[in-house]
């Protein structure tokens, strides 16, 4: 049961979609105004139909090299200059060699219009790094993050002053960390060549036709060379669903030919099916039937089975059963580092697929493995499947870089797709691409893959041996292949996505773990998602995802493959990552058996209650009964009411504002509902921590609060009847005072006649009263009143 939990978890974690899926464009399409067929030079006879025209642009610029130009226009070959010497290009093409001048004059041309193309560049690069260092300031009005959406202004603004704005907005935004996912002098290059894409569409439709198909057909041949994957053509998109997309596409007219002419109705006899391996890639699955018009029960989830031998057994069930059914199986959609794969390779599953007609259809960061293969054949080539979408920018650590779908180019229906078609009518997508390929070459490619997949393993040997910590995206019955016995030839290339997983997925579980074969308690989500967070506080360069896994509980995830700034990173951060790791775990563990040993000196205490306080990682909460709420024969809790409820949660508040005032670390914590009873929150601690001395803290400040409440409550009782007492008191003296003094002195008019001829004496007049708090006694105020009057001296004498 356990193992089916750690296959899901593989499931939900490793074979997350990555973030572009969750971003769809939901732009209009372009309209194509110039359509460029993809030419792939590889020398492999490629079939692709070009447009004649096209193809004799092509021969022209392929044979411009025997021209006689000078030595410094042979080393300006590999120039994006038109071959024709003009930025508008030549209708005719070729060059004019009517005479030696004008052959001077066109070099010249050429020469100054490469140098302005480079200088601009050059100039946009380093413009681009002073701007994203400095990031000079700009009026806070006019920033995007605090400028209310208005009407455009009627005047526009310098173009200075937009750019100011636009690149302290997003700097604003970034807050300062875009600089550093753009210090790689190809990332700039990737950004800066947004702007050349856009730039090359002001040609004429000739020479633009020309320059994107030499561009297009350099950029597929380059990545079939380096993903091993011969004999197919790449297509670049800037969705990463829209390769998916024209793929199903050109599948579906390849197994109903009459789809273009009849349509839906092309689909009824035999209904398409499409299988997916991993239940992550539903929503894709969902949207590519949606943008085909195809019905949700297209889609058909296969998963291995228990009971399967060689993993493939209840898939080719799923196929009979279909095919009984009259549907048409169409394609499988596979991730190459699911749980399907871990009794098989993906050669098994394309032999499957070739013997029932499907379509395999590959994706996975997995895939970058193959870049690291060296060429062996045949065997090389069973890895490929029929097609493949590659994130390639993040794989080698560059933001900006379009997507790449391989496919075998042996489909005619390809074009009626829209695979193969590149469209500069606004922008040449795959520019940017060939730039960054250019500028990095194969080697670095490589090695930056290399390095990624070098430091995955570096990480998981080292979750591997701490033992609190399990790993998710490395269990079952798998062999691991290491990757430097890929490139050496040492492992069998079938073993390619047979490496560490390019997703780790880990989950602290403690020394004493608890039942593991189901979602684990409560208690190890917080502690986990305490454990995720520390780590993006402390050690930011390594991002860790929380991931809250539906039968496992709260993963922290780490893919490097796709965040490009962990690409290239320094071992010593690395090293930073996993001592932060060690470090928190020992926290953790210490935090696990403190807090054992600390309910159970709760137990042992009757004025204290254990609270569970929700997203709360540390010891837990501790609530304080004050003792009047404690039965004395058998120090169990009394019954409350609503108002002692409050009661006894206002005298925790009391409580932790105390203990505040000695240590800041306690705070008030809130227990679940439906009572939210308050109490002391106790967080995370050491070994070193002594928890009986901070609970017995706890209990002796509460006893303290109950006492001096007790004292004010008997002093306001004291109080109470003093002041009852001496009004009695003072009520009953005026009474005989009336009568001793005789009614009238007390008659209006008379009586103050009365009382100036024949004043009463002080003795006859009533007596005040104080309250003595030390003795709880009332006495009269002569004491008062005869010291009130008397000075003491430094001599001791009295006046």
């Amino acid at each position: 049961m356990a193992q089916i939990n750690n296959d899901e978890v593989e499931i939900a974690v490793e074979e997350s979609t990555p973030e572009p899926f969750a971003k769809a464009n939901g732009g209009a399409p372009v309209i194509e105004e110039v359509k460029v067929d993809i030419v792939n030079e590889n020398g492999n006879g490629s079939d692709i139909e070009t447009s004649e025209k096209a193809v004799e642009n092509i021969e022209e610029m392929e044979g411009s090299d025997a021209v006689e130009v000078d030595t410094e226009r042979e080393a300006d070959r590999d120039s994006l200059v038109p071959g024709t010497g003009s930025i508008n290009g030549d209708i005719e093409g070729g060059y004019d060699d009517e005479s030696d001048e004008g052959e001077e004059d066109i070099d010249d041309e050429d020469e100054n219009m490469s140098n302005v193309v480079q200088g601009t560049t050059e100039t946009i690069l380093n413009k681009l790094e002073e701007n994203l260092a400095q990031a000079p300031e700009v009026d806070e009005s006019d920033l995007l993050q605090v400028a209310e959406p208005g009407p455009l202004d009627s005047e526009g603004k310098d173009i200075e002053q937009v750019l100011s704005i636009i690149s302290n907005s997003i700097y604003r935004e970034g807050e300062g960390q875009i600089f550093s996912k753009l210090c790689d002098r190809s990332a700039l290059l990737s950004v800066v060549s947004h702007s050349l894409s856009a730039y090359i569409t002001t040609l004429e439709s000739v020479p633009l036709q020309r320059l994107s198909s030499r561009i297009a057909s350099e950029v597929s041949m380059w990545m079939c060379d380096l993903f091993n994957f011969p004999g197919g053509l790449a297509h670049c998109h800037d969705d990463i669903r829209e390769g998916l997309v024209r793929t199903v596409r050109m599948v579906l007219h390849d197994n109903y030919p009459d789809l273009a002419t009849e349509g839906f109705l092309a689909l009824t006899p035999a209904p398409p099916v499409l299988y997916i391996t991993s239940s992550t890639y539903a929503e894709v699955a969902q949207y590519v039937c949606t943008q085909l018009g195809l019905p949700s029960s297209t889609i058909r989830y296969v998963s291995p089975n228990e009971e399967d031998v060689t993993g493939f057994e209840s898939f080719q069930k799923a196929l009979d059963a279909d095919k009984e059914a009259g549907k048409t199986p169409l394609m499988c959609i596979a991730n190459v580092h699911s749980t399907i794969f871990q009794k098989q390779t993906v050669t098994k599953l394309q032999e499957l697929c070739k013997t029932n007609n499907l379509w395999l259809h590959l994706e996975g960061h997995a895939l970058s493995a193959l870049t690291l293969l060296p060429s062996q054949g045949d065997q090389t080539l069973a890895q490929r499947g029929d097609s493949m979408t590659l994130t390639f920018g993040s794989w080698v650590g560059i933001p900006s870089v379009p997507f790449v779908t391989l496919y075998r180019n042996d489909t005619p229906a390809a074009q009626i797709a829209g695979l193969g078609v590149v469209n500069p009518a606004v922008r040449l997508g795959c520019l940017p691409l060939w730039c960054v390929l250019r500028s990095l070459g194969q080697n670095q490619i490589r090695a930056r893959i290399r390095g990624v997949f070098q430091m995955l393993e570096d990480i998981t040997e080292r979750l591997k041996s701490l033992t609190c910590l399990r790993l998710l995206s490395q269990t079952g019955d798998r062999t691991f292949a290491a990757v430097s016995g890929l490139e050496t030839g040492d492992v069998d290339p079938s073993e390619v996505f047979h490496t560490v997983s390019p997703a780790l997925a880990f989950q602290y579980v403690s020394d004493c773990p608890p039942d593991l074969s189901e979602r684990v308690p409560p208690y190890t989500d917080n502690l986990n998602s305490w454990l995720g967070q520390i780590l993006q506080r402390d050690a930011p360069h390594i991002p860790v995802e929380i991931v809250d896994v539906e039968t496992t509980g709260y993963v922290l995830r780490l893919c490097p493959f796709e965040d490009v700034a962990m690409v290239g990173l320094a071992p010593e951060d690395v090293e930073s990552f996993l001592q932060c790791v060690e470090e928190k775990c020992a926290i953790l563990n210490a935090t696990v058996t403190q807090r054992t040993k600390f309910m159970e000196l709760i137990e042992l205490e009757p004025s204290v209650q254990h609270v569970d306080i929700a997203h709360w990682a540390g010891l837990g909460g501790v609530r304080y009964i004050p003792f009047d709420y404690i039965d004395r024969g058998s120090e169990k809790i009394l019954e409350m009411t609503e108002d002692d409820l409050k009661m006894v949660n206002q005298r925790n508040m009391e409580l932790v504002a105390t203990l505040r005032n000695t240590d800041s670390a306690f705070s008030l914590g809130e227990g679940p509902p439906p009572d939210h009873v308050m109490c002391v929150r106790f967080g995370m601690v050491t070994m070193e921590t002594e928890v009986e001395e901070l609970l017995t803290l706890v209990i002796n400040c509460g006893k303290d609060i109950d006492e001096a409440v007790n004292q004010l409550q008997s002093m306001s009782e004291v109080v109470k009847n003093g002041v009852k007492q001496a009004q009695e008191e003072l009520r009953k003296e005026a009474d005989n005072q009336i009568w001793q003094e005789g009614i009238l002195r007390h008659v209006p008019i008379v009586g103050s006649f009365y009382n100036w001829l024949s004043p009463v004496p002080d003795e006859a007049k009533a007596k005040g009263r104080y309250l003595n708090l030390q003795e709880g006694k009332l006495e009269t105020t002569d004491k008062i009143y005869k010291h009130h009057m008397q000075i003491h001296i430094e001599d001791g004498q009295e006046l």
